[in-house]
């Protein structure tokens, strides 16, 4: 039995057991098609010898979610607790052991490229990359006000109890591409000039963009009160932030590769 089938069984068990993933399912294939349309012939030709017959990027974006339950160590590479009030630019004290989203996303990456790996090594790797990518663009996987990212901060939202991280998780999120013609927007083929500015440096460099979302809005715009209740206002000024970080992350995944797989 091929690995891949392994990891279509695993994830089949998981998502019995898991309710709800960051940054959304639908945001974590939105993400993964916006990709799509900009891949080069040679990624799209590589991409399709790594994985199964029928799978696709957008397929297995889910994936690193999925499969939590069953590969803990992954855990701390979902994100990056960098407190909102911490020096710009130094990431390195936040990510214990080199584990985090970023470490991550480079070790990913260079194993997606590296083709004296077997396959199997290089299917799943692709499958990580292709998942953080997208975490990385979330604000809250990324910014923190010692309240691990926002899962301490109790709120309320659609008369809903929940809190700060899983708000923007999932429920904003929809909301956002839910909106007339976003979902268009997100979609439309990128000229080389934005996917050139979208595409400059790497994980280390894009961290900070979500890191500066959480801690001038996702923080600084919350109710004193706790819970906190999220109105109309608060979600109205989280749609065009995350319409941007969904652009952003489609577009960086396609250059990450393109890169990796030229």
């Amino acid at each position: 039995m091929r690995c891949s089938m392994v990891f279509r069984l695993a994830a089949v068990f998981a998502a019995a057991a898991i309710p709800a993933w960051p940054w959304g399912v639908e945001g974590h294939r939105l993400v993964a098609e916006i990709a799509e349309r900009h891949l080069s012939a040679a990624a799209r030709a590589q991409i399709a010898r790594l994985l199964p017959a029928g799978e696709t990027i957008v397929t297995i974006a889910p994936w690193a979610d999925e499969i939590r339950p069953q590969r803990r160590e992954s855990a701390p590479w979902h994100y990056i607790n960098i407190p909102v009030d911490a020096p710009r630019g130094q990431w390195e004290p936040h990510c214990p052991n080199q584990e985090c989203i970023i470490t991550a996303i480079q070790r990913f990456a260079a194993r997606v490229a590296d083709r004296s790996l077997p396959q199997q090594e290089r299917e799943e790797a692709l499958r990580f990359l292709v998942h953080f990518v997208g975490d990385i663009h979330q604000p809250l996987h990324c910014g923190d006000n010692r309240d691990r990212g926002g899962n301490d901060v109790p709120v309320v939202f659609r008369n809903r109890a929940s809190n700060l991280h899983s708000i923007w998780d999932t429920p904003l999120l929809r909301e956002t591409i839910e909106r007339p013609g976003v979902r268009d927007r997100l979609l439309q083929k990128a000229g080389r000039r934005e996917m050139a500015r979208a595409a400059r440096g790497g994980a280390a460099d894009w961290v900070w963009d979500s890191w500066e979302i959480s801690k001038t809005y996702a923080y600084r715009a919350l109710p004193l009160e706790r819970p906190a209740v999220l109105g109309e206002e608060y979600a109205a000024g989280a749609y065009g932030f995350i319409e941007k970080q969904l652009r952003l992350a489609g577009l960086r995944l396609a250059a990450l590769l393109n890169e990796a797989l030229r």
